[in-house]
């Protein structure tokens, strides 16, 4: 009895770089914008750490705070004399802090928008407040006083002040959840670090080389700052700036850590905004761009929500883009019955094969057998070489199938005879398939040990053919251009040893 014949199998070509990465594949979903067009320049926008993560956005002499689930206006809170700045909440999302132009700060009860407490300190704007993240009584404030204060809420005096800068302050943080040290930003281009316990002098102060816009404390030891067209990355325990990010045309105004460490894109990102209207992602393990977005006017302000759902961005000219992002369908409570009683009564048995003895077995392996043969699989298992050549060239055929037939011919020793006998007509088309295929890496050992075939069998007839002559020339003067672009990236990578060995 004669062994089954074994189908051919397809040619596997190697998977090809993706186009996009993960990341941008991340950023990407982020679609479905929505566009407010507030009264007044948008400039904070702050997630709530807690509860749904509402979002408060703080334009002209108001704040509002949006809902992160329909993405409308849950609240306003408008009750401030003059334009309003940082809108922040409490880590709990219970209360938030706001100052304003006219030197004052107010915290509200976020449900009822009552004025819990309001605070004087100066007649200049204060363009900073921020709470503690974890001590909740504690916020700071910073002005154009050149003062930094911080307060206790329970108390009308603020608890340390530090009085050390030269210009206005625009950019304060807590250094890191675990102390009360505080950073600043300053027009005078200083980056300072502040000890509460020892308010006269900071502990340790940086230059920026700009007017500092934005300060975004990463770790307890790593800070961003930005001024002018540029981020800069610090090391706190040297002391010194360890990469500079000039990947912008204007000023960079917001710093925004990109997610938290279970988000597959957001993780180990920050996001830039810059009056040039771009917001950039950086990856903060190679500080290479991942992903960008191009908006119409200048990025006063840019943040994503703690979940990865939101990506809020806001315009100098009072246009607020809402971005959101898919999120995974949530599983299924039950199994939902989709028929009606009296269906499943009427098709009851339907399932019902009869008794085992009563069935009838059927092998897979023959059912497998009776699976109908490609036209290619035909000529080859009837010895019809020429054939399964030309059925290699039919139009639909998959690239992979069609390197398939000439693996196949190939290591059956049928090449010669294949293309024997053949005219004008029936070598233009696999001279065609080489000219398109002879850029792919994969496939450039196939196109060669064919065309050696044709051009020693066929030179004369492609010599007098004036088609095919231009064929063969357009396949030589594809093959030279590949050998050039393997020269230049040969002398490129080269260079590239060269310089990560000088380093």
């Amino acid at each position: 009895m004669s062994a089954p014949l074994e189908r051919i199998k397809p040619v596997r070509n190697s998977v090809l770089p993706g186009q996009t990465t993960p990341e941008q594949r991340f950023w990407r979903s982020y679609k479905t914008p929505l566009l407010v067009k507030e009264h007044g320049a948008i400039t904070h926008i702050n997630f709530c750490p807690s509860g749904t993560h509402d979002f408060a956005v703080t334009s002209g002499a108001r704040v509002q705070i949006f809902s992160a689930r329909t993405r409308q206006v849950l609240r306003t809170i408008a009750r401030f004399k003059d334009t309003a700045y940082s809108g922040e909440f409490r880590p709990d999302g219970k209360l938030l802090v706001a100052g304003d132009a006219t030197g004052l700060i107010q915290v509200f009860d976020t449900k009822s928008r009552s004025i819990l407490l309001t605070l004087s300190p100066t007649n200049q704007a204060i363009h900073v407040t921020k709470f503690h993240p974890k001590t909740l009584t504690t916020l700071l404030s910073g002005s154009d006083d050149q003062t930094l204060r911080l307060w206790d809420i329970t108390s009308s005096e603020p608890t340390s002040v530090f009085k050390s800068h030269t210009d206005y302050i625009r950019a304060a943080s807590f250094l890191s959840s675990s102390s009360d040290n505080v950073v600043t930003g300053c027009y005078d281009g200083l980056i300072r670090i502040f000890d509460p316990r020892t308010p006269d002098e900071p502990t340790l102060s940086l230059s920026h080389g700009a007017p500092v816009e934005a300060i975004l404390p990463l770790t307890g030891t790593t800070i961003l700052s930005s001024g002018g067209p540029s981020v800069k990355v610090w090391d706190l325990v040297a002391g010194k700036m360890v990469k500079e990010l000039g990947n912008f045309q204007k000023t960079v105004t917001s710093l925004h850590t990109g997610g938290n460490s279970g988000s597959p894109g957001g993780a180990n990102a920050v996001l830039a905004g810059g009056l040039d209207g771009h917001v950039k992602v950086f990856d903060t393990t190679t500080w290479e761009v991942k992903f960008g977005w191009k908006f119409g006017d200048a990025v006063l302000a840019t943040a994503s929500s703690p979940d990865q759902k939101h990506f809020v961005t806001g315009l100098s000219s009072g246009v607020l883009s809402i971005r959101t992002r898919k999120t995974e369908p949530r599983v299924k409570q039950g199994v939902k019955q989709t028929k009606s009683g009296n269906f499943a009564r009427m098709i009851r048995g339907a399932d019902y094969k009869g008794d085992k003895e009563h069935q009838i077995l059927i092998d897979d392996e023959r059912r497998s057998r009776r699976k109908k043969l490609r036209l290619f699989e035909r000529h080859l298992n009837a010895f019809r070489w020429r054939e399964a050549l030309d059925a290699a060239f039919v139009p639909g055929m998959a690239p992979e199938l069609t390197v398939t037939v000439l693996d196949e011919l190939k290591r059956r020793g049928k090449v010669r005879i294949s293309l024997s006998g053949r005219d004008e007509g029936q070598l233009e088309p696999l001279i065609k398939w080489a000219v398109r295929n002879i850029g792919d890496f994969r496939n450039v050992e196939v196109v060669a040990d064919w065309m050696a075939c044709v051009s020693g069998m066929y030179g004369s007839v492609i010599e007098k053919s004036p088609v095919l002559d231009e064929l063969v020339s357009e396949l030589r003067r594809k093959l030279t251009r590949q050998i050039e672009i393997a020269r230049e990236a040969r002398q490129l990578e080269g260079m590239l040893e060269m310089l990560i060995q000088s380093h």
